[in-house]
């Protein structure tokens, strides 16, 4: 029969087994959340930076294009500005929009298996 200690050791060993498996697999979804994101965020970095780059290489190229009026005061150049102004705009919007419907949910799901871990529970 075995003694009391080795059945507490082992039951010690198991539990830190346990531990480890599921912290490992927080550190895991916690890599997969921030895989997730970046694709998203250095997606539309890399959009909203060829528009601004495009239109900064159209004013340079064409200085002639960029002066030709529109209606009264108001040319391509100007529009040129408004349209960098507006990129900043849908840019902050889109981020936003995008992470309260696909990100936010997933991290506080992260979240709530963290403090799941932290307070003893098992259930991921």
């Amino acid at each position: 029969m075995h003694s009391m200690e080795s059945i507490n050791a082992e039951f010690e060993r198991q539990n830190a087994m346990k531990v480890r498996s599921s912290s490992l697999s927080l550190i895991e979804k916690t890599q997969a959340l921030s895989r997730f994101r970046n694709r998203f965020v250095w997606s539309l970095l890399y959009a909203s930076l060829g528009i601004y780059f495009g239109l900064l290489v159209a004013v340079l190229a064409c200085p002639g294009v960029m002066s030709l009026r529109v209606y009264g005061e108001l040319n391509l150049g100007l529009l040129a500005v408004v349209a960098q102004f507006a990129l900043t705009i849908v840019t902050f919007w889109a981020y936003c929009a995008w992470a309260e419907r696909a990100y936010d949910p997933k991290a506080a799901e992260l979240l709530r298996s963290a403090i799941a871990q932290l307070n003893g529970d098992r259930h991921e």
